[in-house]
């Protein structure tokens, strides 16, 4: 009767999980005693008081919680039909007691945390929103976090969001022709610089930027875009020596734009003083960030984790660094949370498998369960390295094979993009020769360009430019009868 006894109760845990496995030793004694339960329930509670103590420790309190789970799980096991089952069911519901309050606790925990962090993002949404030309690129990424959070406020921030782009696109488009009306050739050109950069959030039209961009290159002269050049380049020094880097980065994109009108205009040494300042102040910029990159980096390394998190929040994040530049400081603290993650996880993992046969005979399972666990996974390890010696050659040329598919795409995508910024720039050039009334020479440009545009601009922008041209051909013979 034992033995079938012992046999249910067996197959009834290994379905469970092995990490819930009771022994032999325990399901066919009659009796467990009272120091034996209440050693195993005082382990439990040890674990979450220490998990309690540590701060930031939110997984560390989850593990804890979850090895209770499964010693509450066992003991249960071991009381059915168990002499002592009235003082272990007594026990394991006060340690039942405790993972409920702990869970409630680290809920509110996380709900605290999330509501800080969507606090955070609301304050920095709204901050940008309410400016005169807001960045929609760095809304649309916050709206996305904060969805992400499941905030309650996500669908009013999304309204609010898709209102601004409808009113920022009627004014900003109203704003640069009458700039251009009324002569304000700076103005006009910074309104251009920031539709460009903000077309794709404002659903502007390719087309429609290009025939914008041929008006304003159309009506500045060169005096012009000198002068607005060394307006911007002014203003990003003193953007640069304030520390206002989005500012910086925004007068830069204006400076590059007022080369590109200026190319071709004047001497190659004249333009080359410009693209060379330009150059320089690209430069500063970059340096102003690398540096708070890596004084991050290095709070990382001396201070860890916590530290090098508060930083990039309070410091780096407020100086509107670039984002691949924040999304090399986030990858670093992750990577270096992993590590350190992984490290606890491979220690932890050594010194279970080293223990010595004489630990098995301990009363606790789940000790014995771990040991056999930690010893199945060193060994699985072992017997893995041994296959990956003889396919060494293999996986090394399977590499150089994916280096070399990886470095033609590369290849490819870069003269892709190289041909889809020059078709753009040719159909600027149309559009600008056709506001100058020069029909005729606007007309053989677009034929002799006609393959090329049409494979490297959009389809759409094709069709308005050729509709475009063939309208301004049709008017001029017209004119001539």
């Amino acid at each position: 009767m034992n033995i079938i006894y012992s046999a249910g109760i067996s197959l009834f845990a290994g379905l469970l999980s092995l990490a819930f496995a009771v022994s032999n030793t325990e399901t066919s004694s009659p009796y467990i005693n009272q120091t034996y339960i209440d050693t195993t329930i005082q382990r439990a509670f040890f674990a979450i008081a220490s998990a309690t103590d540590i701060a930031g420790m939110g997984p560390k309190m989850e593990q804890a919680l979850s090895t209770a789970k499964q010693t509450v799980i066992r003991l249960k096991n071991i009381a059915r039909n168990n002499p002592n089952a009235k003082y272990i069911l007594w026990k394991t519901g006060e340690l039942e007691s405790q993972i409920y309050l702990e869970e409630s606790g680290l809920l509110l925990e996380k709900q605290n945390k999330t509501q800080k962090e969507a606090n955070a993002l609301v304050q920095a949404f709204n901050s940008e929103l309410g400016k005169r030309r807001p960045a929609f690129a760095a809304l649309d990424k916050i709206f996305l976090q904060i969805s992400d959070l499941g905030a309650p406020v996500a669908h009013e921030m999304g309204q609010s969001l898709d209102s601004r782009k409808r009113g920022i696109g009627r004014e900003a488009l109203s704003f640069l022709e009458n700039a251009l009306h009324d002569q304000e050739f700076d103005g006009a050109r910074l309104e251009l610089v920031y539709l460009k950069e903000n077309a794709g959030q404002l659903n502007i039209p390719l087309s429609q930027i290009s025939m914008l961009e041929a008006k304003v290159f159309a009506k500045t002269t060169i005096d012009n875009e000198r002068a607005f050049i060394a307006s911007c380049v002014k203003k990003v020094e003193t953007d640069l020596a304030l520390w206002r880097l989005a500012d910086a980065r925004a007068g830069l994109a204006a400076i590059q734009d007022g080369l590109d009108g200026l190319k071709g205009k004047v001497l190659s040494k004249d333009w080359d003083k410009y693209f060379f300042k330009h150059k320089r102040l690209c430069d500063a910029l970059t340096f102003k960030e690398d540096s708070l990159v890596k004084v991050n980096l290095m709070i990382l390394s001396t201070e860890g984790v916590i530290a090098a998190n508060a930083f990039l929040d309070t410091v780096v994040k407020k100086r509107d660094i670039a984002s691949d530049k924040i999304g090399t400081i986030d990858l670093a603290i992750l990577t270096q949370a992993m590590a350190a993650r992984k490290y606890r996880d491979t220690t932890v993992a050594k010194q279970l498998a080293s223990m010595p046969s004489a630990v098995l005979q301990d009363s606790s399972t789940l000790v014995a369960d771990l040991v056999v666990a930690a010893k199945k996974k060193a060994q699985a390890k072992a017997d893995s390295g041994k296959g990956d010696h003889l396919t060494q050659a293999e996986e090394v040329r399977r590499r150089n094979m994916r280096l070399l598919a990886e470095g033609n795409k590369s290849r490819f995508d870069q003269i892709k993009t190289d041909n889809e910024e020059r078709a753009k720039k040719e159909m600027v050039e149309i559009y600008t020769l056709l506001e100058k009334k020069d029909t005729q020479k606007a007309s053989q440009m677009y034929l002799d360009r006609q393959a090329f545009l049409c494979r490297y601009i959009p389809q759409a922008a094709f069709y308005a430019l050729d509709s475009t041209v063939n309208a301004r051909v049709m008017q001029a013979g017209k004119k001539k009868k």
